[in-house]
């Protein structure tokens, strides 16, 4: 192809008017040569232009073959062809309205679901080569995946390896209150800001200065949603100061709007990680031994797996007490990338896969009813199919034809599923800030933005889409005989073909897996709401002690406030648990401990079965405690657990624990009572088995407090009252509220399941209506005659309901099959191990309940077109015919 070429077919493209005129011109150019040379050779004018145009021979031939010869003949046929599909659609609005309505929804749920992964997996933020970040992570042995690096670690790290540029340490989610507002902070290195090269709006950043060890300058940058929170936008808030733990910091800076660091949300401000012991008394003057993130740029030349390798060999060098314990550090050391959202990509998108799927039987049963529906089209268009055949159109060409309006139909569905989806994201975002319990998190989520991915997503699932709905129709719509239909034999589709049947049967499989999974959940929230965590929450509030200059001053504050009627002291939290062995003889037995006071239990409404629980003078090192009576009956099947002595010691290395963390000491203990089981959360599965001594004179430890009349008001009394006390007070929660949590988040879920399942159910119902009453439509002939040789509204009720009973039996035992087979394999993964105590996959009645209703919709969706057919006049209906 030379440059002649190129330009020829670029103004065929681009200007085909003028591309046609001059072909034209060409060829009647050619013609008039001939004639002229005829001519002069002493023929007649007419006779040489007949001759002419005879050697010639067809001139729309010729021009034809011309334009094949270009090589875009392809976009002529395409401009065609969408002249052809938007005619089409004029002349059947309702039918193409219903496939864009149809494809739209299918479309909109799936990029709901794509939207939230873009948001959370695919953008990164404005960090420029962000890909060249890697973090640390290092695995402490004997914990539940807990890091172990700390300051010192990370120090260490920049100073005896190669492997980053640069690297910055961090300790994010500390949540604190700031002028009685919770505000959510990230303490981090100053070489974070230079790391991350991306610049203040205002102000500057974090400077060396700001985080030297042992000193450095109270000062924080607000991101712009702690901007927006705190200050309102104030344009002069450079300069303004907050004040923490008694400590005014000055603000210095102001991050551009969307600038999230590197995490999902963005905090209120950074300070510089120097000032822990201002954000977290209990680990002042221990900053170097707190636990912090490590992450940084990788130099040039220098892979994931060469770090990894350099970071082993530096962690198996670098100081612990014992080879054993070297050996571990360095075997679990990781660098992983960390791209701004989520560090493990392919993870996440496994664990995103099931709801992909689930979120995309939509998808597939919309397109089962819009294949239908052109089933259904292809019959009436037998006449016009059959005489474009017959006239020498090529049976892929027409295909091609069928695919192009359907695409097209698609395409306008997509942006019909952006609306669908940004509606839907807008009003799920408003439903699940208006669930959030306010006494525990100020929350605040924005609508996630759509950019060019979701855009391109939808262009992408709307040709996907197509190739699922219309290929099959086109294929079967192209497949008749055109001399028979050009004799007005037209081919009555009136009864169910294979591929009818096959998609009814698709449909009603997807809607049966949706359905099941909707029904499993909901029962599953429904017996969720009558669980029983095991302790009072009617009119209990837990005040968190974080500051501990103040411990003093909030205690008398709380024995002098006549709302609180008794208070109790517990550590280190009221769901959260200490791991811990309990070592009889030979064996050691797991046991989740808690420090309490002895009036926790009465505070908690956890009565006590046997035994007494711990006078005042039991406090901190005392060698007693309280067992459950689950753990009494595990450690003492046969007798009687008061009384009973044996050795109590934390389950993890006491050396290389996290700062944060209480601990204990191994002692000897002797049993002094048994109290009721408390359940606890049923996501964390804690359930204190073992209950030590404290009291609310000891640090870390918050105070549980029952409240005289509405605990809400009371809680919010108590915040302005405590404030005043501590401006930097922690958390002060109802118990009402901690219960209900989790069901807040299992009800997010459910709601979910249980909508998908709904519209699944509708779309299936409006597919099959849609389909047995063109069948109906179509065999009005056949039903008039039946009814008029004497057959009886019975038969005539069975033949339409045995029109859909085999695909509607077949797609139902499918999906309850596989349904079945996903919660087996389900179940034997960690996974279901895990939500088995909440989501009980195998529940037959939901099994069953999920049947009924499909059944029941079916039967539901036959009966109309059934009651049509019994209802025809059979005279009237041969008479039409």
């Amino acid at each position: 192809m030379d440059l002649r070429d190129v330009k020829l077919r670029a103004r065929a493209l681009l200007a085909p008017r003028q591309a046609e005129r001059d072909l034209r011109d060409e060829l009647a150019f050619h013609v008039d040569r001939e004639a002229r040379k005829l001519i002069d050779e002493g023929m007649a004018p007419a006779t040489a232009r007949a001759r002419a145009h005879a050697r010639f021979g067809s001139v729309p031939l010729v021009a034809d073959e011309c334009r094949d010869q270009r090589g875009t003949a392809f976009v002529d046929d395409a401009l065609r062809d969408l002249r052809c599909a938007v005619r089409s659609f004029a002349h059947a609005p309702l039918a193409s309205a219903t496939v864009v309505a149809t494809i739209a929804i299918g479309l909109g749920v799936v990029a709901v679901l794509f939207t939230f992964l873009n948001t959370f997996l695919f953008r990164t933020d404005r960090v420029p080569d962000v890909e060249q970040f890697y973090a640390v992570e290092r695995l402490q042995p004997g914990t539940d995946g807990q890091s172990s690096l700390t300051r010192a670690d990370f120090e260490s790290l920049r100073r005896d390896t190669s492997v980053f540029t640069d690297a910055y340490a961090a300790v994010s989610g500390i949540d604190l209150r700031v002028d009685g507002r919770a505000m959510a902070v990230t303490l981090v290195t100053a070489s974070f800001f230079d790391l991350v090269r991306v610049r203040p709006s205002m102000g500057r950043a974090l400077t060396a200065a700001d985080d030297a060890p042992n000193g450095g300058n109270p000062v924080i940058v607000l991101s712009d949603k702690g901007w927006h929170r705190r200050f309102d936008r104030d344009p002069d808030v450079i300069g303004r100061t907050v004040l923490v733990g008694g400590v005014p910091f000055t603000v210095v800076g102001v991050m551009p709007e969307g600038f999230r660091g590197l995490v999902v949300g963005a905090p209120d401000f950074w300070a510089p990680l120097a000032q822990l012991g201002a954000f977290r008394p209990n680990q002042r003057g221990r900053e170097s031994s707190a636990v912090v993130e490590i992450a940084g740029r990788l130099k040039p030349g220098v892979s994931g797996d060469s770090a990894r390798a350099q970071l082993r060999a530096w962690s198996a060098n670098a100081p612990a007490s014992t080879a054993e314990r070297r050996a571990a550090a360095a075997a679990t050391i990781d660098v992983l990338p960390h791209r701004g959202t989520v560090p493990r990509p392919m993870e996440a998108v496994m664990l995103f896969a099931p709801l992909f799927i689930a979120f995309g039987l939509i998808l597939l049963i919309g397109c089962a009813n819009v294949a239908n529906l052109l089933l259904a089209r292809g019959v009436a268009r037998q006449r016009e199919i059959g005489i474009r055949l017959s006239i020498g159109a090529s049976r892929g060409r027409i295909v091609r034809q069928l695919m192009t309006e359907s695409l097209l139909l698609a395409l306008v569905a997509a942006a019909g599923g952006y609306v669908v989806s940004r509606l839907a994201l807008t009003g799920a975002v408003v439903w699940v800030v208006g669930m959030m319990p306010a006494d525990i998190w100020d929350v605040s989520l924005n609508v996630p933005a759509a950019d060019w991915r979701v855009a391109l997503f939808l262009v992408a699932a709307a040709v996907a889409s197509t190739a699922l709905f219309a290929l099959l129709p086109a294929l079967q719509a192209t497949r008749i005989d055109p001399v028979r239909t050009l004799r007005g034999e037209l081919v009555r589709d009136a009864r169910p073909g294979r591929a009818r049947n096959a998609l009814i049967g698709v449909q009603v499989f997807a809607s049966a897996l949706l359905l099941i999974g909707a029904s499993i959940f909901l029962r599953s929230g429904m017996a969720s709401s009558q669980y029983d965590q095991g302790f009072r929450t009617a009119d209990t509030v837990m005040i968190e002690l974080v500051n501990e200059p103040t411990r003093t001053a909030m205690l008398q504050a709380i024995a002098a406030d006549a709302a609180i009627t008794q208070y109790a002291a517990v550590r280190p939290g009221m769901l959260d648990t200490l791991p811990g062995l309990a070592t009889i003889g030979q064996g050691k037995t797991p046991l989740r401990c808690k420090f309490v006071s002895g009036d926790y239990f009465g505070v908690m409404g956890v009565p006590m079965l046997r035994g007494r629980t711990f006078t005042p003078a039991e406090r901190d090192g005392a060698p007693v405690v309280i067992v459950s009576e689950s753990t009494a009956r595990a450690l003492w099947p046969n007798g009687n657990a008061i009384g009973e002595t044996f050795r109590l010691e934390p389950d993890r290395p006491s050396e290389g624990q996290p700062e944060d963390q209480p601990a204990f000491s191994s002692h000897l203990v002797t049993v002094i009572g048994v109290s009721r089981d408390v359940t606890g959360s049923r996501f964390t599965g804690n359930k204190p088995g073992v209950f030590m001594p404290t009291s609310l004179d000891a640090p870390d430890t918050a105070a549980m407090v029952r409240i005289a009349g509405d605990p809400d008001l009371a809680r919010r009394t108590l915040i302005e009252h405590f404030i005043k006390i501590d401006p930097n007070l922690g958390r002060i929660v109802t118990m009402r509220t901690v219960a209900r949590l989790e069901k807040v988040f299992l009800t997010i879920a459910f709601s979910i399941a249980v909508a998908l399942g709904a519209l699944a159910l509708l779309l299936t119902v409006s597919g099959l209506f849609s389909v047995l009453s063109y069948l109906v439509a179509q065999r009005t002939k056949e039903i008039g005659l039946r009814m008029a040789l004497g057959a009886p509204s019975r038969a005539v009720t069975r033949l339409v309901l045995a029109q859909t009973a085999r695909p509607v039996l077949y797609g139902l035992v499918a999906g309850t099959v596989l349904a079945a087979a996903l919660a087996t394999v389900l179940l034997s993964t960690p996974f279901g191990a895990f939500i088995s105590p909440i989501v009980h996959v195998a529940d037959p009645v939901a099994y069953l309940a999920s049947v009924v209703i499909i059944v029941a919709a079916c039967v539901a969706a036959a009966a109309l077109p059934a009651t049509r057919a019994v209802r025809l006049d059979p005279m009237r209906a041969l008479r039409e015919e």
